[in-house]
């Protein structure tokens, strides 16, 4: 009986958590044989078979009933308090490329795959900055190669756990504030308005400016000049 109750207590557990149980309906071949359980309740005379115990089961009709959950309702029909609270609706996916280069931390929401012009042309962009640090005297660390990392969302396929705006939010706000750390950078770059969407500043306590991404920098090289005028506040600032 205890084993019947364990099993029962189980498929109740699973029913709530919307994890479907599925039962061969005859022996497999070559398979363990299948030990089911037969449930009748007075309520129901439907069976239902499981795997269960190493020999068939029967269950009188004066029997405990089977543990289903479900939802509780108010009488206006109303979930109650005491139900499940739901989730925030999943975000669509996403992927964010992380890229080291001077003394910032470059961000940008990928379309696609990452190409090796848009490394160089960040590249080339904290060059840019790192010459007009030095020639106001400030001492910073060599240019060395672009370090690249990427943040995919969701991290997890749970569906019990939060997948919403607010979590992916919170997810990236961490993935960012590593690397800043890992890194020592004095400045967050946002590519591209899809990134500035993606990331809680009130999170980041360097300087943070917005410009337009790479990828649109590529197909446009007109933007440059407003890309300069975006990027000028990290040459002022520590």
């Amino acid at each position: 009986m205890e084993a019947k109750m364990h099993e029962l207590r189980r498929m109740a557990y699973l029913d709530v958590m919307g994890v479907d149980s599925y039962v061969s309906r005859a022996q497999l071949p070559g398979a363990a044989a299948t030990r089911r359980l037969a449930i009748v309740t007075a309520s129901k005379t439907q069976q239902l078979a499981v795997a269960t115990a190493p020999e068939s089961l029967h269950v009188a009709q004066n029997s405990e009933p089977a543990l289903v959950a479900q939802p509780s309702h108010t009488a206006e029909g109303t979930v109650d308090a005491s139900a499940p609270l739901q989730r925030s609706e999943s975000l669509s996916r996403f992927s964010l490329t992380a890229i080291i280069a001077g003394d910032w931390l470059w961000l940008e929401e990928l379309s696609g795959p990452l190409t090796t012009d848009q490394v160089r042309l960040v590249q080339s962009m904290a060059q840019a900055l790192l010459l007009c640090r030095r020639s106001q005297g400030d001492a910073l660390k060599p240019a060395h190669e672009p370090q690249v990392a990427q943040f995919d969302w969701p991290i997890h396929t749970n569906q019990q756990l939060d997948l919403g705006e607010e979590a992916a939010r919170a997810s990236v706000g961490g993935f960012v504030d590593r690397r800043l750390g890992e890194h020592r950078c004095r400045g967050l770059v946002l590519l591209g308005d899809a990134c500035v969407q993606r990331v809680p500043r009130q999170q980041i306590s360097v300087a943070i400016v917005n410009t337009v991404s790479s990828a649109e920098i590529l197909a446009q090289p007109a933007l440059k000049r407003q890309v300069w005028c975006d990027l000028l506040p990290l040459v002022r600032k520590a």
